[in-house]
């Protein structure tokens, strides 16, 4: 899935500027975070890390009514 077509200028801003408002993926590693992005009735989860001050480096996108989502 393209990038543009499940993010809007306001979540590639949230990501920006405040990567840490988003929900920990995992509670052991703060800079490993998860961002819901409303799509229809469900939705897309993006997995991103966070790598320093100035970088995020998105590792997955997966719609919410995957199979195998938790």
């Amino acid at each position: 899935m393209p990038y543009e077509k499940t993010h809007t200028p306001g979540t590639r801003k949230l990501i920006k500027d405040f990567p840490f408002a988003c929900r920990k993926a995992i509670p052991e590693n703060p800079f490993l975070r998860e961002m819901l992005i409303s799509f229809g009735h469900s939705g897309y989860v993006e997995l991103f890390e966070i790598e320093d001050k100035t970088t995020v480096t998105i590792l997955a996108i997966r719609y919410q009514r995957e199979a195998d989502y938790h």
